[in-house]
């Protein structure tokens, strides 16, 4: 699904920001930051910086980069939970199947619209063994929610007849969270040469087809 290199193209401008509380036009720096350089090569200067704002108005929301970095996952995890959270409402076979194939084309959609989270997540992850206990443990809590919550979804397809009663929800879960971050990664390298909502919509295919009461 990667198909041959092209000329590389111009860069894109730099975004203009509309401003709004600081509290945002804080976390939004930083969370392109964090995702361009790592949580190590990140520091508040850089934040306060990008934001346009001095380090002593940056202490005055924020007690440190712990705090920062927690305030971003936040912020663009609690928006993708909206996001999905809207469009769980099936309530029986036919409407599950539609829903399970738009949750894969809501991630690639997400990724799509902020390629950096995705970055984010890889970066944190390998940088786990420098980053403060209070961060780690943050970390670790929205992975464990967003297992959770494809669990749930797992659940919902046992109890409408889709899925099979003997499939390990966790498993499941765990099976989807995997495979999406490993399309991620493939498509944050090779850019447009990767296909990342053909490849996802092929994966929601293929879990339905094995997990699929009726093989």
């Amino acid at each position: 699904m990667i198909s041959p290199a092209r000329k590389n193209a111009a860069p894109a401008p730099p975004q203009v920001r509309r401003r709004g509380s600081l509290d945002q036009v804080l976390i939004d720096a930083a969370m392109d930051l964090f995702a361009s350089y790592g949580y190590r090569g990140t520091s508040l200067a850089r934040i306060a910086r990008a934001a346009g704002v001095t380090k002593g108005a940056l202490y005055w929301h924020f007690a440190d980069k712990e705090e920062f970095f927690i305030a971003v996952v936040a912020k663009v995890l609690g928006e993708w939970d909206l996001i999905f959270e809207k469009s769980a409402h099936a309530t029986n076979a036919v409407e599950f199947r539609a829903e399970f194939g738009r949750l894969f084309d809501t991630i690639a959609e997400l990724n799509e619209k902020n390629p950096w989270v995705s970055r984010l997540l890889l970066i944190i992850a390998l940088e786990s063994h420098k980053i403060g206990p209070r961060v780690l443990r943050s970390m670790r809590k929205a992975n464990l929610d967003g297992i959770a919550s494809f669990r749930d979804l797992v659940e919902r397809g046992q109890r409408l007849g889709i899925f099979d009663p003997e499939l390990d929800p966790t498993w499941a879960a765990t099976q989807i969270f995997s495979s999406y971050l490993g399309l991620a990664m493939l498509w944050y390298l090779h850019g447009p040469r990767f296909d990342l909502r053909r490849s996802l919509r092929r994966q929601a295919r293929e879990f339905t087809r094995q997990w699929s009461v009726a093989k």
